[in-house]
């Protein structure tokens, strides 16, 4: 799978008043290779940008409104998102998922065991993977997510510390996250949205910077680790690369015209 199929993502969550559970109410989610992109023009043009400086004001701006937002108590509809990110976002992520029939397996190491079935799919890439001519009915792609390699143990805060990312990229530590309650997420948009969006361009920078060392080292990074179902945003396979469909396609059509070849007996 191509790098820039891969997403960085983080969600926010409230405390629900009588069950204590956590409910998430936004999603930000980033394009590691859109982000990368615009780090290497940064890069280019301020080469004597040193690692403590912030990055210009303007060009953090852009960086900002890179970061898509989903927001609500239905943000986990809008964004079905891969299993390969902190343990606690992903088990919030998994429990809102709709129509879960099977209960994830879940380690301190990450999800083991996953059944789910996709109600994103488009109907043409469905119907492309179910090799049928004709849709019958409402056809829902079924993936069980495998184990997740945990790349990074420490804090976001300690990662963005360690990769020497400019001052203005790194985690907002000073945020008291606890305050955004179900009664005043909303009217405090304003608050927290910066500090989310913030924190997952933090987190795509240190992906980036993490898959740049580990390619050069071991010839190798992230993507090698990741299944075809952790690459997607609202549709697995939507960035199947065409070239391999046509070729899949083609051979799928060879493969059947020649098992109906009529057998002549000898």
């Amino acid at each position: 799978m191509s790098d820039d199929a891969l997403f960085a993502w983080d969600c926010e969550t409230y405390s629900e008043k009588d069950t204590r559970r956590a409910i998430p109410y936004a999603c930000t989610l980033i394009n590691l290779e859109k982000l990368r992109k615009m780090l290497n023009r940064i890069n280019n043009l301020f080469p004597d940008l040193k690692s403590s400086d912030p990055i210009p004001e303007e060009f953090y701006d852009k960086l900002m409104n890179v970061v898509e937002i989903f927001v609500g108590t239905d943000c986990i509809d809008q964004m079905l998102i891969s299993h390969n990110g902190s343990g606690f976002d992903n088990w919030i992520m998994l429990k809102n998922a709709k129509k879960l029939t099977h209960c994830p397996l879940k380690t301190p190491r990450g999800i083991l065991s996953f059944p789910l079935s996709n109600p994103y799919t488009d109907e043409d890439l469905q119907k492309k993977w179910k090799r049928q001519k004709e849709i019958k009915g409402n056809y829902l792609q079924h993936i069980n997510f495998t184990s997740s390699y945990q790349h990074e143990s420490s804090s976001l805060t300690a990662w963005g510390n360690s990769s020497n990312l400019p001052a203005n990229l790194r985690k907002i530590a000073d945020v008291d996250i606890a305050k955004y309650t179900q009664d005043n997420w909303e009217e405090l948009r304003h608050e927290w949205e910066p500090y989310a969006k913030r924190d997952t361009l933090c987190l795509g920078a240190c992906l980036i910077k993490y898959n740049q060392v580990t390619k050069e080292v071991v010839n190798q990074n992230m993507s090698n680790n990741l299944t075809a179902p952790s690459l997607s945003l609202k549709g697995w396979y939507y960035l199947y690369h065409y070239d391999k469909e046509m070729v899949e396609e083609e051979w799928y059509e060879t493969t059947e015209w020649l098992l109906n070849i009529p057998k002549k007996k000898i």
